[in-house]
């Protein structure tokens, strides 16, 4: 088993799942004494093993709830912009929220009302309402679906039924001038008096993720080598490294103000993959290798194969004596079902993290650096979808949804698939002196995404 190189850890209680050892105990059967040993060290034994497992059980719950976490906003309170009528439906209706299209219940409302908006990849607590909505079916995940031609991303709760949280004790503050306290459109402030008085603004853009108790779905979870998920007798989990930006691009359904506000910029755009983010680093000497959550202590057979082995990245990234961060995906067999059928799994960067400076590198400052380690951005890069790309006048959400359908162009695919999406970055630094930055957003295909949740 390879080592990370790490500078600290959060070490959980170490189990050790190996069975005492019942060589050696009697099989004498003349001597009626030492038969009853043997019987008595297996009830033993048996007992052990089931109060490891039980202790194994409750660390995969915590390390799932880890897992959960999103350092993403999945619930905030947003405005219905609008409302249209869905052909031959006639108990719902879309209503546009930012650039996304979510399908409601017809008049639950009404255009400039205030929701509490779920994203997609959301997994809702099981509250009464909830269940009543059907969502218990769907074991309440808010994926894309697909209803009578419509296109639905999301979720929608009516802010009175935020405010009826069940578990939750709950006081409201009203604008000074609207003291009616039934009505929910002049409540102020939320106070939460279950956790020390927290004070919720009823504003656009404020987070209810926890609030409500939303977490995200986790469709791969990292596995060290051998299979095994927890169960290592010396499992430590890592925090991922707080000098690295995270991999996690935000969806243009979010940000569709970009469109008419970089319609002058030239953009990259690039297949998103689907496999699993990966970060390789350099930092003061210092080398390692992180899922997405998390620095890793032990490495799956297929990173020691496409990043240890095939690339020597982690000597690459030492002898380049650079602080920098590699972040790419590892796609191949028993990762994300393997989409693109491959025989052997490989590694393709999407970015760096240039780790003094606090950014991702520009369109030339990746390829000059991948060049620099022996990793040339056109062999082992993300496939290029478009290297020069720039918003029209007639260029919306909508088209940009339809941009991202299609097949993959990964040439090592051995089968005709469709892509996950495509991913925008300026090709250069956007941004005065002091705030240089590269804007970047991602457009995840609804054909795959009614796809996979089928």
């Amino acid at each position: 088993m390879i080592q990370a190189n790490h500078s600290e850890s959060i070490n959980m209680d170490k189990i050790n799942i190996s069975p005492q050892s019942e060589q050696g105990l009697g099989n004498n059967n003349n001597n009626d004494n030492k038969q009853e040993i043997p019987t008595q060290e297996s009830e033993e034994s048996k007992m052990n093993k089931l109060k490891i497992e039980q202790e194994n059980y409750k660390l995969e719950e915590q390390v799932e709830a880890m897992l959960n976490q999103s350092d993403r906003s999945l619930a905030y309170f947003e405005i219905i912009t609008n409302l249209e009528p869905i052909p031959n439906a006639d108990a719902i209706e879309v209503a546009t929220i930012l650039g996304w299209k979510v399908i409601v219940k017809k008049g639950l409302y009404k255009v400039n009302d205030m929701v509490v908006y779920v994203e997609i990849d959301s997994v809702l607590p099981p509250w009464e309402y909830f269940v009543n909505d059907g969502l218990d079916k769907r074991n309440f995940k808010i994926k894309t679906i697909k209803l009578r031609g419509q296109i639905s991303a999301g979720y929608c709760i009516p802010i009175k039924e935020l405010i009826k949280h069940p578990n939750k004790v709950l006081e409201f503050v009203y604008h000074a001038d609207q003291e009616q306290q039934n009505d929910i459109g002049s409540i102020k402030q939320i106070i939460d008096k279950s956790d020390n008085d927290k004070i919720i603004q009823l504003q656009v853009g404020i987070d209810l993720t926890q609030f409500i108790g939303i977490t995200k779905v986790v469709d791969f979870v990292y596995q060290p080598r051998g299979g095994n998920r927890v169960r290592s007798p010396n499992m430590n989990l890592v925090p991922f490294p707080g000098f690295i930006k995270k991999t996690d691009q935000t969806r243009i359904q979010n940000l569709s103000r970009f469109i008419s506000q970089y319609n002058d910029v030239e953009f990259e755009v690039t297949e998103k993959l689907e496999g699993s983010s990966i970060t390789a680093y350099h930092y003061k000497g210092k080398t390692g290798i992180c899922s997405r959550n998390f620095q890793l202590v032990e490495y799956s057979h297929q990173m020691e194969t496409s990043l240890i082995q095939d690339l020597d990245i982690l000597e690459k990234l030492k002898n380049l004596n650079e602080n920098i961060a590699l972040q790419g995906e590892i796609i191949g067999p028993s990762i994300q079902g393997n989409i693109y059928n491959l025989q052997k799994s490989m590694y393709r960067v999407f970015d760096i993290w240039l780790i003094e400076k606090q950014r991702y590198a520009s369109h030339q400052e990746r390829v000059d650096l991948l060049e620099k380690l022996g990793l040339p951005w056109q062999k082992h890069g993300v496939p290029v979808f478009n290297n020069s790309f720039k918003f029209d006048s007639n260029m919306t959400v909508d088209s940009l949804l339809k941009l991202a359908d299609g097949h993959t162009i990964l040439k090592e695919s051995r089968v005709k698939v469709l892509r996950e999406g495509l991913v925008f970055k300026s090709k250069s630094l956007i941004g005065n002196s002091d705030n240089q930055h590269i804007i970047s957003f991602k457009v995840i295909s609804n054909e795959y995404l009614i796809k996979k949740n089928k």
